[in-house]
Formats: structure tokens, sequence, C-alpha cells
């Protein structure tokens, strides 16, 4: 079944009656397909104990949750216990806890995808220490990718958790291509004698500025044997950018990372470190200020190949395209094409979409003739551009998911966005 929700704002979160899922085979998305036209929203944010208040509560199997934002609940945006999840296209704003909990008392959560989605406090914090960005106990096989997190921040009294935490037997979890910004701590797997087993951790951007009362790790392994941490770029405030503790975190190989902090094994972690760059200099990234760690220029410093475990980059440039083998999350272009963090003023819609989107913002004179369109590795692509009355229409219905680059001329101003074309 498909439940197709209408533009509009919709109070269905509440302590005593919330949308609690027992069925599998369902999908549940807005009809627009613009995830900010359809919110689903609870009291706010605040403590409803000993009450419950969920955005959604997925305990059937095979569930997709797109297109829509969660908001303003006094638990999780969204709690599973189901297998199979898809949460694609999804903004959780403003929870109380943790935004999306995995928790059950079976032996797993299996094969979850987390994709495409926007998990963010639209504060400088968020409301208590007892937040975060994905919480998953007993996860095995998930697939983290292209999400966002944003200013998962602790007020007081203790670190925040992470924004993204597999932990208490979870297993061979891939986190890849995230972007966290402003928040306590990144990534961990583990935590104390909690364990987590094997996993990858490759291809993400993490920045934090510092601002916040508690500042910790970029990645944290606890109790996480066999786990690999390749190509992340981390640029934080925190003694430590990556760190292994433990003596149960045995066979973690951490390689190609680019930080400017130090790689620290802590209470008796052990593994391979290698090819790793740990004192980065601001300069060397885009705009760091913005959390924008793509490279500003080549670095020749070459890593070890890794094309098996890592065949691409944070924006699916194919690895090895260039000089070398890169450290770090962004393997630069073959041609002069590059990506940012652009403002706002122009926007692509839907994005994520599935074959056609819609470029807004620009001059009413502009042309067809002004729009470029690249794939991952630079190379300009024929598509069919359509220009409307006040937007533009591109058309990649027969192109692989993906990201695509648009470069486009306004009013003598030059703009580049990136677009994610992904199917579900």
């Amino acid at each position: 079944m498909t439940i197709l929700i209408a533009d509009g704002s919709y109070e269905i979160a509440s302590p005593v009656s919330y949308p609690y899922i027992t069925a599998s085979n369902l999908i549940i998305r807005s009809a627009s397909g613009n995830r900010d036209n359809v919110i689903l929203h609870g009291q706010g944010m605040k403590d409803v104990a000993p009450n419950t208040e969920d955005g959604l509560h997925v305990a059937g199997d095979n569930i997709t949750i797109a297109d829509l934002t969660i908001k303003d609940v006094g638990n999780h945006g969204i709690q599973v216990s189901g297998h199979h999840l898809l949460v694609h296209n999804v903004r959780i704003q403003n929870t109380y806890q943790q935004m999306l909990k995995g928790a059950t008392d079976a032996t797993s959560i299996d094969s979850a995808i987390i994709q495409c989605s926007l998990f963010e406090y639209t504060e400088t914090s968020g409301p208590n220490f007892y937040i975060g960005g994905l919480d998953i106990h007993k996860g095995n096989g998930w697939k983290v990718h292209d999400n966002v997190f944003k200013n998962i921040i602790s007020p007081s009294g203790s670190v925040a958790e992470h924004a993204i935490h597999f932990w208490n037997n979870s297993q061979n979890n891939t986190i890849e291509r995230n972007v966290i910004i402003n928040c306590d701590r990144g990534i961990g797997f583990g935590l104390g004698n909690s364990p987590n087993t094997g996993g990858m951790i490759r291809n993400n951007m993490i920045y934090n500025n510092g601002a916040g009362p508690f500042n910790d790790v970029g990645i944290g392994l606890e109790s996480s044997p066999g786990t690999k941490v390749y190509n992340n770029t981390i640029f934080i405030n925190y003694q430590n950018a990556i760190e292994y503790r433990f003596p149960s975190t045995t066979g973690v190989h951490i390689a190609n990372n680019l930080t400017n902090k130090q790689i620290h094994s802590r209470d008796g972690g052990s593994g391979v470190v290698e090819s790793n760059i740990d004192q980065a200099p601001p300069e060397w990234f885009a705009n760091p200020a913005e959390g924008d760690l793509h490279l500003a220029s080549f670095i020749d410093i070459g890593g070890i190949i890794l094309t098996d475990e890592v065949p691409d980059d944070i924006d699916q440039t194919p690895r090895y395209v260039g000089t070398g083998f890169e450290i770090g999350a962004d393997e630069l272009l073959a041609t002069d094409i590059k990506v940012g963090f652009i403002d706002d003023k122009i926007k692509i819609f839907p994005n994520p979409g599935s074959g056609t989107f819609n470029l807004t913002g620009f001059s009413h004179d502009m042309s067809v003739s002004n729009i470029e369109v690249y794939d991952a590795i630079g190379q300009r692509i024929t598509v069919r551009l359509t220009l409307l009355e006040s937007s533009c229409e591109i058309d990649l219905l027969d192109q692989p998911n993906g990201i695509y680059f648009v470069k486009f001329w306004d009013e003598n101003e030059y703009y580049l966005k990136n677009l994610i074309l992904c199917r579900i």
C-alpha cells in the first residue's frame, strides 16, 4: 500500500496517540515529492515523559518513508524496530531525543537504508544532552549515505550523542558520503563495552567550529573490532579526529583520512593506521567555515590504492581519475568543475529527484544556452532542457543514478549546483 500525503502541516503525534505502524510493505510519502511542503509535527520539542511521542514508529518490515518533514516531537522523529526500513529525502528537525532511533528486543534490526535526508536543529543547539541523529541498537547491514547532519549540540550537562551511532551488538554497517556540520560528535561505532563489529566508514566530511560547550571526536571506535575507516575528511576543534579505544577494538584499518587533528589509540585499541594526514591547514579546503571540506586544490600526497573498498568519493566521482588516489573524502575532478555549498538564491527542485528537475531563481531572460550539465567525472552530457515561465526543466530520465552538476550563467554571474538522481 502507498499512502500519498497532500501538501500541508499535520499534527499527527501526541503523547497518547501517534502513528504506530505494525503493517509491512507500506510506503508513506508526500504526493508532491517536496519534503518542505508536507510537515508531520508533534506538540513541540519538549519532554513528554512518562508518555511517548514519536513522529512515526515503525514496527513492520519493508516500510518506506520519503519526501516529507517530521519535527517538534517529544521523543523521536522516527523509531524503528522492523527490518528493511527505507528513509529517503526526509527532513527531521527539533526532536527532544534522538532523531532516528533503532531499538528492539529482537536479535537485530536488519538492512535499513537511510539516504538523501537532513537531520538538524534549527537553533544553535538542541534542547538537552540526550539527543543524536541516528542512535541504532542492534543494527545489521544498514547503509547510511548522502545525508546531512547539523547542529546536534548539547546545551549543558554532558556531550550529545553522535550524529550517526551504531552500538549494542550492531554489525556490518556502511556509513558513506555524509556531511556532518557542528555536531558534538560525528560518527560512532560501539560505546564503552557495548560492541559493534566490522563495518565501513568512508567518504564522510565532518566539521565542527568548536562554538558549542562540548566538542568531541570526529570518528570514534569503541569495542569495534574489524572496522574500516577510509578516506574521510575531518576538521574539528577536539584534540583527536579519530579514536580507536579499548582492548576489544582489534584489527581496525584506518587509511587515507585527511584531518587537522591526530588519529589516536586509547585504552588499548589496536589496528593498522597508514597513509593519513593529520595536520591539514584550513586553506586546503574550499570553505571550512561553512563546513565545505572539498579540496581547494590538488594535494600532492597520495594515499594507498583502495579502489575495491573506496571506488568513488563523496560526490560519486570515480577514484583515481586524476594524477593520484587522493586522501580524504574528495577526489578532484578531471576538469575545472568544482562542487561547493552555493547560496540558496538558485534552487533545484526536487533534489534528490527521480528524473526530472526544475531550476528556479534566475532572471526571466536567461536561455537554455546558458545551462550545462556534467556527470560525476566532469564530462559534459547532453540532456533535454525546457525553459518554462519561471523555471527550467532538466530531464535526466535516461541517465543512471548519481551526482550531476548544473553549471550556468545568469546576469553575468556564474553558478554551480549539484543534484542527486536517485530512483527508489
